[in-house]
């Protein structure tokens, strides 16, 4: 299963229900953290909908009924958010749809600016929330939802990805947050390999060496007419190449698409 999204959003809809989120982690009292019997049962998971339900079951544990495990695609550009799938009430996906709710919902587009897990009021104290973030606020809370939980996941390549989560009332310690980390971390990976991107391609995957040589050159400061004396070719062949390559790496300038050559390792 591929869901994107696109200026809209578009997938499966996954929910869980109430009955079906009980205690997966740990059946001692809610304040103590869990065990590892998910790491198995990840694992063993062979459809992305029998995850879902699998995360919903283990955060349930510590209060959460809300859920949802996503990243941004494609890598670098305009990369917009993309689930995986979702645990979320059917009025919300319903609204979060038709409302195209996804470019301002800041729970998950601030895990852009952090590494660590943050409270969903953190993130909102952490910026200055523009009108449609306010509208989706007031959404959020009409849903009954007062905070929730975020996971930053950032791979190699400038992968970006979440998993989020709401509903529970009271704040994880330290010990739980750490433990729910490592819950969404390997979430995350399962979801990946299921949908079909257990493995990203890079600029070597992408581009051809006469185009990646010529943007390693312009991240030299070179210009097309100097690249091309370099490599004993026209200025407009330089400029084809060039172009070639940033349309394949999804980068609206040079600047982005050698920049992104420079977070694979391959300047």
């Amino acid at each position: 299963m591929r869901s994107g999204v696109n200026g809209s959003v578009s997938w499966k809809r996954l929910t869980a229900s109430s009955a079906e989120a009980g205690h997966f982690l740990t059946d001692k009292q809610d304040s103590q953290p869990g065990g590892w019997e998910f790491v198995d049962a990840i694992e063993a998971c062979h459809q992305v909908s029998t995850l879902a339900r699998l995360f919903a079951r283990s955060v349930a544990a510590y209060g959460y009924s809300a859920s949802a495990c996503g990243a941004f695609r494609p890598i670098g550009g305009d990369a917009k958010p993309e689930f995986y799938f979702c645990n979320w009430p059917e009025t919300w996906t319903a609204l979060y749809t038709q409302r195209n709710l996804a470019p301002h919902d800041f729970t998950i587009t601030e895990v852009r600016r952090q590494s660590s897990p943050y409270t969903w009021l953190t993130a909102k104290a952490a910026r200055r929330l523009s009108a449609k973030e306010e509208a989706f606020w007031k959404e959020v809370t009409e849903m009954g939802w007062a905070d929730g939980l975020s996971i930053p996941i950032h791979g190699p390549g400038g992968q970006l990805a979440f998993v989020t989560m709401t509903g529970g009332e009271r704040t994880a310690t330290p010990v739980q947050r750490a433990h729910l980390r490592c819950l969404a971390i390997l979430t995350h990976e399962r979801a990946r390999k299921l949908c079909g991107f257990e493995r990203e391609q890079g600029p070597r995957d992408l581009l051809t060496p006469r185009e990646l040589e010529c943007l390693r050159k312009v991240g030299a400061g070179k210009s097309d007419r100097a690249i091309g004396e370099d490599l004993g070719i026209a200025r407009t062949t330089v400029k084809y190449y060039l172009d070639r390559a940033r349309q394949k790496l999804g980068a609206r300038t040079r600047a982005q698409a050698f920049a992104q050559l420079a977070l694979w390792g391959e300047t």
